[in-house]
């Protein structure tokens, strides 16, 4: 995520062409200065975003290594696609450096979270400089939230893991790791969810999807496509978004770079659809937003 000039603007609305198809970008009104990324509706127009721990005082939250920290927000999605009544995710104080980029089950019962190796009261002997990043799942209770959370059985400490997104029938958790099997230096992943909080043994998605550039943010449509961000080579500029379907038989095509508006000569990421699979939202670091990395809705019109 890069940095780049502030343009202030309180909404941007712009139509562009994809495929014989007009679509509409809105840089929603949630955005600000700092950075926010990646949102993920859970049900019931309840979503999810992560972005920088703002303090009572108003300021960025940093770590003892003066790092900025990022946590995670909950708020409702309006019929026009903003974001309100938004709140810092309860939970997210457990957690020593970052919670961020959420998962969840179809029924909103599990939640993932992408978060670092050390959390407080962890016996690890990490110190502060450790930035492994695993997977935590939590589980919904009423009147609590999400809570217990537990760290993965297959995270190895010594590597990262994280951007978890469930797949829609629920059989597989879908996610980033630069474990040794990666083709490079991180790609996209998938473990099959077995019950009672175990799972089977992560596999790669094999060299036709993962390049030896960066592979990431993985969301598996309903229609059986498959969404995620790549530096790769002959892309437009930064992260691009990408698109594979899966065939009938489990196999995955090959990756089509996704056109304007969606992708951009900055970093675009962070793709989602909404249950109507005409509008939903992506993150873009693009010229014209308002601060580092914006949320943008979309619609196709």
């Amino acid at each position: 995520m890069k940095t780049h000039l502030l343009i202030l603007a309180l909404v941007i609305t712009t139509s562009a062409s994809s495929q014989n198809e007009t679509y509409t970008l809105k840089n929603i009104s949630l955005n600000d200065e700092l950075s926010q990324y990646g949102v993920v509706n859970v049900k019931d127009n309840v979503v999810y975003y992560s972005r920088y721990k703002v303090s009572s005082f108003g300021t960025v939250e940093r770590n003892s290594g003066n790092q900025q920290i990022f946590t995670l927000y909950h708020g409702e999605m309006t019929e026009n696609g903003d974001i309100i009544n938004t709140k810092e995710f309860k939970s997210s104080d457990r957690f020593v450096f970052n919670s961020s980029t959420a998962g969840f089950s179809k029924d909103g019962k599990y939640m993932y979270v992408t978060t670092n190796e050390k959390k407080r009261g962890d016996v690890y002997k990490y110190d502060d400089k450790t930035r492994n990043l695993r997977i935590e799942r939590g589980e919904y209770v009423e009147g609590k939230g999400y809570i217990k959370f537990k760290p993965l059985h297959f995270c190895d400490q010594r590597y990262s893991y994280g951007h978890p997104s469930v797949s829609p029938d629920g059989q597989y958790l879908y996610f980033t790791s630069n474990i040794p099997s990666a083709k490079g230096p991180t790609d996209i992943f998938r473990v099959k969810i077995l019950g009672n909080n175990k799972y089977g043994k992560p596999e790669n998605l094999g060299v036709k999807l993962n390049s030896p550039r960066k592979e990431m943010f993985p969301y598996l449509s309903s229609d059986n496509t498959l969404y995620f961000s790549s530096d790769r080579a002959k892309g437009i500029g930064g992260l691009d978004l990408y698109k594979a379907e899966i065939g009938p038989d489990g196999n995955y095509g090959v990756p089509e770079l996704m056109p304007a508006p969606f992708n951009s000569e900055a970093d675009d990421m962070c793709f989602e659809l909404l249950a109507d699979g005409k509008s939903g939202y992506f993150t873009s670091n693009r010229e014209g937003g308002k601060g580092e990395d914006d949320i943008y809705y979309f619609t196709l019109d």
